[in-house]
């Protein structure tokens, strides 16, 4: 087997001028041709072609959209070797988005149509028994319309992602591309057709059990072996079985005694396992191999405690243990996702799992995600929901109950399900997202679209293992809204929303009035890092910030809130850097908040799932933790803190306390996870001025009369300790007096010391003067094209005088010369650390 990654070119194509273009005799270096990449994304070999403008700069996207309008065109020489009798030649091809054309020397071998379901093509007839050059042409043709997100979910008839047809995340950028592998086979009589995997668990982890198929391209005898080794490397179970005549496939089962459990992230190790399959021909010979590496767990969804009779179960059980949801919402790593973006995904999911995530939710906007997604994912533990490519629109968000297009959505999913059971991180099905009647904001289920029906059938068929939700959100309620919570709260099953931060106070309120059982998409926006702003913003429109700036209608201009960020600071913020900071602080306060609002209800509340992780175009504003870049916000390090096993927060009705008497908090702490509780004396609450003066402590609900704090602005800090006294968490929240934030602005200096260690593997921050170091910011201050990505493993820190805070650094990809970092705060100078 030959993988087919170089020596590609493209040309784009009105018409059928393709047909022209694909044919031997063409002369070399023939005009209008750019290199290729395959795997691959059009747009990304035009870009680095030089014949569209950086779509990731500025309006440049804008000016490519004619792109999808064309057929294009990649060919290749291809030098196929000798085969004797009996041999077939073949073409296999992973994944190409949407659909194409395959001809050998300009003769029509095949048409495809459906990015996620490979293809082959079997050439013999094309090419001489002796071997030779041919040449190799796949025309992939004009993109299929699509609805952007605002528009009708009823006239999509394809299954691929809406985000590239315009969403508030992602401008318009339709994908097209060969963007999976393309293989050469020189197969013999039989051949290995394709495999499945899956795994079970006895009800006492006393045994495990292996089933996998095995499918034939063929029809000569065949024979079977299959080969279980444990993490280890050692055999654990073994078979092998002949092909019976006639049969297209063989299906064997493997017992494993004794497994090691597979567990979610922070819940124990995550042990895998290599099952081996080969073909064999009559002769012995083996003529085909594939391996896929599974893990033992039993994951199952069940009620949650206090739910009402008619809701769903939400709460995740892994080997009978409950646990909740730690998630977060996954979107495609690029808009260009055929593109190479090497250890991109890696360090994602990284990220995720250094922020003690359990599960993510891959969008249904987006991807059916690929292997490398799972095998990343299956490695660090992070449980999967994985939705069909089906999205809400808006103006209707039910899906069409055409015919054929119920048939095509059968047969991709029968395709996708089987194709995934391997991966012991893949935990829930849904069909998509936001599926609803428009009209009534109800959620839809099985028996309200065709469609839906079709997808649960297929899953309760062919990964009955598996949860399964009819959708995000589910239940009676689509929204978190506080007039529908108050008008009927035993309605909010799984809910979405709201995706903007309140305002101080009106936040707050909501969140802390919360009734649902499982929040499975809410966000807060906030403005881009420093170095992704500075490249995709030119220098000389970066002012002003809001929707008044023409630029910002294409950079996010769904969650630019620079008019919420002005009155929440008191108009304070006057250019970039300040807007920044203020933006930022507002999105990091307001997502941990809402996360631990929702943690506090827990266990009847049974997951949080923040929208939304990460991005696929780099916005200038957006809902994103992680920036395109790769960059952590703010924000992302407020919930990594309130995702620790052992945390402590407080619910409170503000951050600005002007027109009210007093400050009061109430403190709520859990151990190894929330709903667990502590013991009593575990946790101080202390309120301190921004010189780190105490004004109160209290193991329970602190009240202050606003007269009695000395500034406008003040500290409420916790801590929780073992019942030795020993640290175990720590959280802090600024405080007005006034109406707004923005004393933040007029903080006198502070003065902070720092060492480094070798390579920036760790930073040590202390304070040598002045008041309280507040949001000490640390972010990679390199060049937006260095290698590889710095992840500190804290940020957005609040640093009373005389602490002192170690922060190590995790360099990813990053070669050791030219490591720098930016470290910046409220009232610090900025400063680059080399």
């Amino acid at each position: 087997m030959r993988v087919l990654s170089d020596g590609w070119e493209l040309r784009g194509c009105l018409g059928d001028t393709w047909r022209w273009l694909c044919g031997p005799g063409r002369p070399d270096g023939e005009p209008g041709w750019s290199p290729a990449r395959v795997p691959g994304s059009v747009l990304d070999d035009l870009h680095r072609a030089g014949a569209v403008p950086d779509p990731y700069h500025g309006t440049g996207s804008l000016l490519s959209e004619w792109v999808p309008q064309r057929t294009w065109l990649y060919r290749r020489a291809l030098d196929v070797p000798p085969h004797g009798p009996g041999h077939r030649v073949l073409l296999h091809f992973d994944g190409v988005d949407h659909e194409a054309t395959v001809l050998v020397d300009g003769v029509e071998v095949a048409r495809h149509v459906g990015m996620y379901q490979p293809f082959t093509c079997d050439i013999t007839d094309r090419v001489r028994p002796d071997g030779g050059d041919v040449l190799l042409a796949v025309a992939v043709h004009a993109a299929p319309p699509g609805e952007p997100q605002v528009g009708r979910t009823d006239r999509v008839r394809t299954h691929r992602p809406r985000m590239g047809y315009g969403w508030d995340f992602c401008p318009r950028m339709v994908h097209q591309g060969v963007w999976r592998p393309v293989r050469l086979e020189i197969a013999g009589p039989v051949r290995l057709a394709g495999t499945s995997v899956g795994t079970a668990l006895a009800e006492d982890h006393g045994h495990g059990t292996v089933d996998a198929q095995v499918r034939f391209d063929g029809a000569a005898p065949a024979r079977v072996l299959a080969v279980v080794r444990d993490p280890d490397g050692r055999v654990v179970a073994r078979t092998e079985v002949s092909r019976s005549a006639g049969a297209d496939a063989v299906s064997l089962r493997l017992t494993v005694p004794a497994p090691r459990l597979w567990w979610p992230n922070g819940h124990g190790d995550r042990p895998l396992y290599t099952v081996a399959l080969h073909v064999k021909d009559a002769a012995g010979r083996i003529v085909g191999r594939a391996e896929r590496r599974c893990g033992f767990r039993r994951v199952a969804l069940r009620p949650n405690p206090g739910a009402p009779p008619d809701a769903l179960p939400y709460t995740l059980e892994v080997n009978g243990r409950r646990l909740y949801a730690k998630g977060w919402n996954w979107v495609p790593h690029d808009a260009l996702y055929g593109a190479a973006r090497p250890g991109r995904v890696d360090h994602l999911l990284a990220l995720a799992a250094e922020a003690h995530v359990t599960l993510l939710r891959v969008w249904g906007g987006g991807l059916i995600e690929s292997e490398e997604f799972y095998t990343t994912c299956d490695r660090l533990g992070l449980l999967v929901w994985q939705e069909f490519s089906l999205s809400s629109s808006g103006i209707d968000s039910v899906p069409c109950d055409d015919p054929a297009y119920l048939t095509l959505m059968e047969e991709e999913a029968r395709h996708i399900v089987p194709s995934l059971a391997h991966h012991p991180a893949l935990a829930l099905w849904g069909p998509g997202n936001e599926l609803h009647d428009t009209a009534a904001a109800r959620p839809l289920a099985e028996a309200d679209s065709p469609v839906i029906a079709v997808l649960a059938r297929v899953v309760a068929d062919l990964d009955p293992r598996r949860g399964w939700l009819p959708g995000s959100p589910s239940g009676r309620a689509f929204l978190n809204r506080l007039d529908l919570v108050r008008a009927d709260p035993g309605a909010q099953h799984d809910v979405h929303g709201p995706w903007e931060h309140q305002g101080h106070g009106a936040h707050q309120e909501l969140y802390d009035a919360g009734t649902c059982l499982l929040h499975s998409e809410f966000g807060v926006e906030g403005m881009a890092n420093r170095r992704t702003w500075d490249a995709v913003v030119p220098a000389d429109r970066q002012w002003p910030t809001g929707r008044d700036n023409p630029l910002m209608e294409h950079l996010g201009a769904w969650w630019n809130n620079t008019h919420l960020v002005r009155a929440a600071f008191g108009g304070r913020p006057v250019d970039v850097d300040g807007m920044r900071r203020a933006s930022q602080h507002l999105q990091y306060d307001g997502l941990r908040y809402a996360v631990e609002a929702n943690l506090r209800r827990a266990p009847r509340n049974s997951g949080a799932l923040p929208w939304q992780f990460n991005e696929p175009f780099p916005n200038a504003w957006c809902t994103a933790a992680v920036d395109h870049r790769g960059d952590a916000k703010p924000a992302y390090h407020g919930v990594r803190r309130a995702y620790r096993p052992d945390h402590v927060c407080a619910s409170f009705a503000t951050q600005t306390w002007a027109g009210r008497t007093e400050f009061r908090a109430t403190p709520h702490a859990w151990r190894n996870g929330p709903g667990t509780g502590v013991p009593e004396g575990s946790v101080l609450a202390r309120v301190l001025t921004t010189e780190g003066e105490v004004v109160l402590e209290s193991p329970e609900t602190v009240v202050v009369p606003l007269t009695g704090l000395p500034g406008p602005l003040f500290l409420l800090d916790l801590a929780l300790r073992d019942t030795d006294g020993t640290p175990l968490a720590a959280n802090r929240y600024v405080h007005s007096t006034t109406g707004d934030l923005g004393p933040l602005f007029d903080l006198a200096p502070a003065r902070v010391a720092v060492v480094t260690e070798p390579d920036l593997t760790e930073v040590r921050l202390t304070h040598r003067g002045g008041p309280a170091a507040l949001g000490l910011c640390l972010t990679d201050a390199r060049p937006i094209t260095a290698p590889g990505w710095a992840a500190p493993a804290d940020s957005m820190i609040d640093l009373l005088p005389g602490e002192s805070v170690r922060i190590p650094v995790t360099w990813r990809d990053a070669p050791t010369d030219g490591r720098a970092l930016l470290l910046e705060g409220w009232n610090t100078d900025a400063r680059v650390l080399d």
